[in-house]
C-alpha cells in the first residue's frame, strides 16, 4: 500500500475509533442500572427511589431497578455499592444513618462516604416531626420546654432506635434548649407511635411519613417539626427554629450515590436527568404525598452537604456520648 494511502488509513481508522468511543460515552447507560437500596420494600425511601427510577425510564433515559438490601443500619447496603466496580451500573440510594450518622458510631465500618462514594444527586428530604401524646398535654415547643425543666429527667422521648437520625435530632434539640429528657429506642417507628397513642410515652422524634396519618386524625399531636422551613406536607406546624431555636435544624434525607471513579461524564448526565424529573410538578405532589419534599442538587452541592452534616453529627455523638452495640 501506498504511504500516502497508508496514512489516510490509519486517520480513517482513528476517526472511527474516536466516533465510536464518543458514541458509547453517549450511550450511558447502555444496560439496566442497579439502585441500591438500604431499606426493605415499603417505606418512604423505597418509594421514592422507585418513583425516581419509573420516571427515568419513562424519560427515555435507560433502564434502572431496585435492588433492597437492608441490614446492619445502611451499613451493609453502602458496603456493598462501595466495592462495586466504578462503572455507573450500581448505584446507592444514600440515606442519613449510612452516610454521615454511621461514620461516627461504628470504629470499622469498611468505607469512608467522603473516599469511597461520590454524589449525583439529591432526591428528597424530611424534617423529623416531635409528636406529643394528647394526654401529655404538650401542644408547643414552649410546653415541652417548660415542663422538661421542671422536671428534669421526667419527659419521655420514643425514637426509631439508638443511634438513629431521631435519637440524634432529640439529643440535639436536648443540647440547644438545655433540658434533660429520656430517650426510648424502639425496633421501628411503628411501635413507638402506638405507645404514644396510648399515653405510655410523653414525646416522639419520629418519621413524618409514619406519624402522618395519626397527626390527621387527631390521635397525636404535632409540637413542632426539626427543617429550616415548614414542609409541604405540614404547612400549619411551626419548626424549632420559629419556636425559638434558630440555630436547629435536622433533616433526614434521601440522595444518589456512586462509587467514586465514576465517569464524571456519566455522573453529570445521570444528575440532570434526575433533576429533570424532580422538578417535574406531578412528582413533586406524590412525594409531599408521603411527607417529604422533592430536592435535587449538583454533584458538588450534594458532596458538600455530606461532609457538612457528617460533622455535625460527629460532635452530637460525641457530646451525648452515644454508643451502639
Amino acid at each position: 500500500m501506498p504511504f500516502a494511502n497508508l496514512i489516510k488509513f490509519a486517520l480513517a481508522v482513528l476517526s472511527g475509533v474516536a466516533i465510536c468511543t464518543a458514541a458509547i460515552a453517549q450511550s450511558y447507560p447502555g444496560k439496566p442500572v442497579k439502585l441500591v437500596l438500604p431499606f426493605p420494600p415499603g417505606g418512604s425511601a423505597d418509594s421514592v427511589a422507585r418513583e425516581v427510577a419509573d420516571k427515568l425510564q419513562a424519560n427515555g433515559v435507560g433502564s434502572f431497578i431496585i435492588e433492597n438490601r437492608p441490614g446492619a443500619a445502611g451499613n451493609l447496603a453502602t458496603g456493598y455499592v462501595v466495592k462495586s466496580p466504578a462503572d455507573g451500573y450500581t448505584l446507592l440510594v444514600g440515606v442519613t444513618g449510612a452516610l454521615t450518622i454511621n461514620p461516627g458510631l461504628y470504629p470499622d465500618l469498611g468505607y469512608k462516604p467522603d473516599v469511597d462514594l461520590v454524589g449525583i444527586s439529591m432526591l428528597a428530604q424530611a424534617p423529623v416531626v416531635i409528636v406529643a401524646s394528647t394526654q401529655s398535654g404538650i401542644a408547643s415547643i414552649n410546653d415541652l420546654v417548660t415542663r422538661a425543666k421542671a422536671q428534669p429527667g421526667k419527659l419521655t422521648y420514643a425514637t426509631n432506635g439508638q443511634g438513629t437520625s431521631h435519637h440524634l435530632a432529640g439529643e440535639m434539640f436536648k443540647h440547644n434548649a438545655g433540658i434533660s429528657m429520656l430517650n426510648i429506642p424502639y425496633k421501628g417507628t411503628p411501635g413507638a407511635l402506638q405507645d404514644i397513642v396510648a399515653g405510655r410515652i410523653d414525646l416522639g422524634f419520629l418519621d413524618l411519613t409514619a406519624a402522618m396519618p395519626l397527626i390527621s386524625a387527631g390521635r397525636i399531636v404535632a409540637v413542632a417539626t426539626t427543617g429550616a422551613t415548614r414542609p409541604a406536607s405540614l404547612p400549619n406546624v411551626p419548626t424549632v427554629a420559629e419556636s425559638g431555636y434558630p440555630d436547629y435544624e435536622a433533616m433526614t434525607w434521601i440522595s444518589l450515590m456512586a462509587p467514586r471513579g465514576m465517569k464524571a461524564e456519566n455522573v453529570d448526565k445521570l444528575s440532570n436527568a434526575v433533576n429533570a424529573v424532580l422538578a417535574d410538578e406531578t412528582f413533586k405532589k406524590s412525594v409531599a404525598a408521603k411527607g417529604l419534599d422533592a430536592t435535587g442538587s449538583t454533584p458538588d452541592q450534594l458532596d458538600r452537604f455530606i461532609k457538612d452534616e457528617s460533622v455535625k453529627w460527629k460532635a452530637v455523638i460525641k457530646r451525648a456520648n452515644i454508643a451502639v452495640n
